[in-house]
């Protein structure tokens, strides 16, 4: 089971059923996939390479059981809603035989805050002998990345921040 957790930071109305001492209902997710591209130009450089376009981003998309938050996430999207921030935030599994300690702790590694996003999808899907559950996307005028390297005596250490703007099309 994935160990991811999405926020809408000052948004009660989208809470989740998350019982995480760390995040308290907010929405547990259970798959995550992303895609950021650079298109190529269809106009070449006067040395005949390739030119880069503005980047795009895709929904990020996000799989869920069905919760509380189901019924506001779709009208959320129906009304188009701006939220001013969300947080995601990952977890995993950390220490054993590889590491100074023999038992395993939880340890973010990998957090995205997202500014200015909505909804953009919502679809429920109930597969054989499964749960119902459902698939929501997000699209978002400000992404910044951070990752936490840990080390063996689990400190950590963030190594930078980035992040794109896509509302101005530079660097966060």
């Amino acid at each position: 089971m994935k160990d991811i957790y999405v926020k809408f930071v000052g948004a009660s109305e989208l809470e989740g059923d998350s019982t995480d001492d760390k995040h308290k209902n907010e929405i547990e997710v259970s798959t995550f996939k992303h895609r950021v591209f650079q298109p190529k130009s269809s106009s070449a450089s006067t040395a005949g390479s390739h030119t880069a376009e503005r980047t795009e981003h895709g929904e990020m998309l996000f799989t869920k059981d069905i919760d509380k938050a189901t019924s506001k996430l779709l009208r959320a999207c129906s009304a188009g809603t701006i939220y001013p921030k969300v947080e995601i935030t990952f977890y995993r599994a950390y220490g054993g035989k590889n590491s100074t300690s023999t038992s395993q702790t939880r340890i973010d590694y990998y957090k995205i805050v997202l500014e200015d996003v909505v909804v953009s999808s919502v679809d429920t899907v109930i597969d054989g002998g499964e749960l119902p559950a459902e698939s929501f996307g997000l699209k978002y005028g400000k992404i910044v990345w951070e990752y936490k390297q840990h080390k063996h005596d689990g400190s950590a250490t963030s190594t930078g921040k980035a992040g794109w703007d896509l509302r101005k099309n530079i660097a966060a």
